[in-house]
């Protein structure tokens, strides 16, 4: 009897352990999950993987090198281009200049790369033919904008932008202006050399005077030096000895020898009417600022938007038209109204393009 009701008191047991396991759960497990999935968690996913901000430049630094002395208008209208661009301050930039003179070839490499080392600059412009020691430095400093101007130099993109200036047009316009002044029908030009660059603007003088004067005579000498005034006004004053009385100076040392002469002269690169005011015509004027703000273009797309600098393999410059240069005021206390109305007529046609001056770089014949 005993062993009987033991046996229905297990089954009883297990009659309830079963009931038990067979409850349904308790209605706020199941209210639960949905908190899981919820969408709004996902709107933050963004924030984790946003790109730092740029901070935005406040300061362009220039330093300028030349190889021979900043008296020089080369040189000189280069930093007239870069104080016009302070003034105009793009991209709100805070734009200043160094400028290292009578830095030889042989050091060009040194030098550049000295100055891109010291971290104070962001363009490192340099006056001349200097593609070389630029080709040997700018890898290093790839977030430096290396600038080299003139002719004799060679394309090499990247971080590195070849500038030029032919002021072929403006040196037509003076030579107006020397074909209807000059007395004797004989005018002069005293050269450093035979370079493109020097050439261009004689050969754009000398047809700038045929143009109102078919039978000027014209001398041209090349005093082989860069910088030397003495020579030069050597050679203006065997000019003038020769007959000419109106001297285009492509370098100093020509006023002199026409200021003693009582003779005229015509400036170049840059407005040198102060130098001489008796003597100076006018000027031709080159003006490198769009050149320059190109590459300041370049070098912000490369800072900011992560546009890296990409230099074309050719020279930028700009022509008479576009800008890139003009002719300084003509002299009124010398210079004759109707010369100064037939000089500002040509102007007039060279900006419309409807007067094309040949680009002529060869050797004057």
């Amino acid at each position: 009897m005993r062993s009987r009701l033991g046996i229905l008191g297990i089954a009883a047991a297990l009659l309830l352990a079963v009931a038990a396991c067979g409850e349904d759960p308790e209605p706020a497990a199941t209210t639960a999950a949905p908190a899981t999935t919820a969408a709004p968690t996902t709107t933050a996913a963004p924030t984790t993987t946003a790109a730092p901000a740029v901070e935005e430049p406040s300061e362009f630094r220039v330093a300028y090198i030349a190889p021979g002395p900043i008296d020089d208008p080369w040189y000189t209208s280069m930093l007239d281009s870069l104080s016009r661009l302070a003034d105009e301050s793009p991209y709100g930039l805070d734009i200043s200049h160094e400028w290292f003179e009578n830095i030889a070839y042989a050091d060009g490499e040194r030098v550049i790369r000295d100055l891109a080392s010291s971290g104070k600059y962001e363009m490192i412009l340099a006056g001349s033919t200097y593609s070389d020691a630029v080709s040997a430095v700018m890898g290093d400093y790839p977030d430096v904008a290396f600038v080299y101007a003139g002719s004799g130099n060679e394309p090499l993109g990247g971080n590195a932008f070849w500038i030029d200036t032919f002021i072929h047009e403006p040196a037509y316009l003076t030579g107006v202006a020397a074909g209807l002044m000059t007395e004797t029908g004989k005018i002069g030009i005293v050269a450093n050399f035979p370079f493109p660059n020097v050439n261009a603007p004689v050969n754009g003088y000398i047809a700038g005077a045929r143009s109102v004067n078919p039978d000027v005579e014209w001398d041209v000498t090349f005093i082989e030096s860069w910088w030397d005034p003495a020579t030069a006004k050597e050679a203006a004053t065997a000019q003038i000895n020769a007959g000419a009385d109106v001297l285009y100076a492509i370098v100093f040392g020509v006023f002199e020898a026409a200021e003693e002469a009582g003779v005229y002269g015509v400036g170049d690169l840059a407005d040198v009417q102060a130098l001489a005011p008796g003597v100076v015509i006018t000027s031709t004027v080159a003006k490198w600022d769009q050149a320059i703000a190109e590459v300041i273009d370049a070098w912000w797309g490369q800072m900011v938007n992560g546009v890296q600098m990409n230099a074309p393999t050719e020279r930028i410059m700009f022509h008479m038209p576009q800008g890139g240069s003009d002719i300084a005021p003509l002299n009124e206390a010398i210079v004759p109204a109707d010369v100064r109305e037939k000089v500002l007529e040509a102007r007039d046609q060279i900006l419309s393009g409807e007067l094309v001056v040949d680009l002529n770089d060869g050797p004057p014949e």
